[in-house]
């Protein structure tokens, strides 16, 4: 069994896809889903679909919330309350077939307003932005856990003890996240978020899907297949 954790898919279903077969992904294996399913790739609902997919055909998935999760259900909840049109990516209406936030299924809704914001695993603290450490319970701010930047340095690695902290939120280029990896001994935190949907600066190592093995401490990395991104 390999435990996996893959953050910021941002509607890039097929990336995904050819992500997971890369890996060899099984049903034995553990997948971990750091949020941010929606918006700037091309098919949210796909990636939606493939989670849940999977889940029903007996493979171990777990998701967390990202902020673009959050936006998307909290607008889509002002929108139904008021009539009024809210923002939201246009690519993501589209892939579900519609015209505005509004009319996007309950079921999705539902799906994304219950997730949970971080997974604690033997030697590994799981979350979408990180953590703030300004608190004295640092799981404290449910907002942090979804939306805070630069927070490295702001580590206690007293608490912190011998977990690991993995998260995405920031995209980083691939040579940082590789950085960070050969740090994570000493520093005890890494960004696996290689801005699968940003490929417009793919010859700057971004535009790329990276996966962590959790079991084993490896890096994968899979370059964006999809036919429109944003």
């Amino acid at each position: 069994m390999t435990q996996y954790a893959i953050s910021d898919l941002h509607g890039c279903n097929r990336t995904l896809l050819a992500l997971l077969d890369q890996l060899a992904f099984s049903k034995a294996d553990e997948l971990y889903l750091l949020g941010d399913y929606v918006n700037r790739g091309p098919d949210s609902k796909g990636v939606i679909d493939t989670i849940w997919r999977l889940q029903a055909e007996g493979y171990q998935v777990e998701c967390l919330m990202g902020n673009h999760e959050s936006m998307t259900f909290r607008n889509f909840d002002t929108e139904v309350r008021t009539g009024l049109p809210q923002p939201s990516g246009s690519l993501l209406v589209e892939s579900f077939g519609v015209q505005q936030l509004s009319e996007l299924p309950e079921t999705y809704i539902h799906w994304m307003r219950t997730l949970p914001y971080y997974r604690e695993i033997p030697g590994y603290i799981l979350v979408h932005a990180g953590l703030n450490f300004g608190f004295g319970d640092p799981f404290f701010s449910q907002e942090s856990l979804i939306w805070i930047r630069d927070w490295h340095n702001q580590i206690q690695h007293d608490w912190l003890g011998d977990r690991t902290i993995i998260h995405g939120h920031t995209p980083s280029m691939r040579f940082h996240i590789e950085w960070m990896f050969d740090h994570l001994d000493s520093q005890q935190v890494l960004d696996i978020d290689c801005g699968c949907a940003i490929t417009s600066t793919a010859e700057d190592g971004f535009g790329q899907l990276c996966a962590f093995d959790l079991s084993n401490r490896r890096l994968s990395f899979q370059k964006n297949v999809e036919e429109r991104v944003r």
